[in-house]
């Protein structure tokens, strides 16, 4: 395997809180979200090879955005399946299918389209130190256990991170926990997997701009971060 990275954008998701509106096809500053995240990728010189996992109804859609924008990276399109993880191990197998698969994956939200190259660096070097490595940013706000209406415990902020993507791995590692028992049941992100099979999982800066759009009102900041230049 060649000492390159590719990375696996999921956007297979059906937008259920965005009141039928899919977020990745909507303009942000002026701009399609889904080809906002995909232009973070194209020009990182760190990056070789993209590929997209998205909802089988947007795949025409996505190939001929992909014509029109002339993105050179993007090596398969493929339909994303019923589970998150399932669309990530879709993924994955095209990327196992190369001549020579990458030794290192990033997989990443296509409803994050505010990664920056500096965090796409910062986690290629954790990855490859670590062997898997996810984007985080501390807690600001005091977290609360509640049960019942009341509330049952207050965390320890200062152990509390907020998980974004892009996740980073050695490929053959996280190619194999999609595969093991750890992927029958449900995960709500792909390092889950590796803790479930007892592997170390480290932590690079993310950055509170690199939000994921999931409402209305994420749509909004991410427009006047766009406008303020991605700083808070």
């Amino acid at each position: 395997m060649q000492d390159t990275a590719a990375v696996v954008i999921v956007a297979a998701g059906t937008s259920s809180r965005m009141q039928g509106r899919d977020k990745l096809w909507i303009p942000l500053a002026g701009r399609i979200t889904l080809a906002r995240t995909i232009d973070a990728f194209e020009a990182s010189p760190l990056i070789a090879t993209i590929v997209l996992a998205l909802n089988p109804e947007r795949i025409a859609d996505a190939d001929a955005l992909r014509e029109s924008e002339h993105w050179r990276k993007i090596a398969a399109i493929v339909p994303g399946g019923p589970r998150r993880q399932d669309s990530v191990r879709r993924g994955l197998d095209i990327l196992a299918g190369f001549a020579s698969p990458p030794a290192w994956v990033m997989i990443h939200d296509g409803a994050r389209p505010l990664v920056t190259s500096e965090i796409i660096a910062a986690g290629l070097e954790a990855g490859k130190r670590y062997e898997a490595a996810i984007a985080a940013v501390p807690v600001k706000d005091t977290i609360k256990v509640v049960r019942d209406g009341t509330v049952h415990a207050t965390l320890d902020r200062a152990e509390l991170w907020v998980i974004q993507t892009p996740q980073v791995f050695s490929f053959p590692l996280i190619h194999h926990a999609h595969h093991s028992a750890a992927a029958e049941t449900a995960v709500t992100d792909d390092a889950a997997l590796l803790e479930r099979l007892g592997h170390a999982v480290a932590v690079f800066p993310g950055a509170y701009s690199n939000i994921k759009i999931t409402t209305q009102e994420d749509l909004f900041l991410a427009e006047l971060l766009i406008q303020q230049g991605l700083r808070l």
